[in-house]
């Protein structure tokens, strides 16, 4: 695969096989939305990421992500779940149309169904800012069940990698 697919539940059957790679090496100004620090923490720092991915949750000043994006031609920024709003109000705020300019990987997302109820604030958060985004694509090699999807992204399609 080249990109991913877009505006989509995309099921990538299996852990490991690049899809968050991919959404860190295309030709797109990219956010991704993970659902712990420990996930951002092991993306940021790959020696191949360094310098080049930048990490946001608690303790990451709005100025950084300004900085960020005002030092670099093509933004990749990997935020937990809770930190996505700041994310995009702070990017909102510099000019930019986020929701257009940019594309949403909202990784893990079988954890917003599974955390609902424990973070229901960043899970509610995070499937309404997901839904103004041009290009969003919500990735897991963990499914849930078709009765189970939460109604916020049960009208979008299934794409399963074979």
């Amino acid at each position: 695969m080249a990109d991913l697919p877009v505006n989509c539940l995309f099921d990538k059957a299996i852990t490991g096989c690049g899809g968050t790679e991919l959404a860190l090496t295309n030709g797109k100004h990219t956010i991704i939305a993970m659902p712990f620090v420990n996930l951002v923490d092991n993306k940021v720092n790959q020696e191949k990421h360094k310098d080049r991915v930048l990490g946001v949750f608690q303790g990451i000043t709005d100025t950084e992500i300004e900085e960020y994006i005002n030092k670099h031609e093509l933004w990749k920024i990997a935020c937990t779940y809770d930190s996505l709003p700041r994310v995009v109000s702070t990017i909102l705020s510099m000019g930019i149309d986020a929701y257009n300019e940019i594309f949403l990987l909202v990784d893990e997302w079988h954890v917003l169904f599974n955390q609902y109820v424990f973070r229901e604030k960043a899970v509610t958060e995070v499937l309404k800012i997901a839904q103004l985004f041009k290009e969003v694509t919500y990735m897991t090699a963990t499914p849930i069940e078709d009765e189970l999807i939460l109604k916020e992204v049960k009208h979008l399609p299934v794409v399963k990698l074979n």
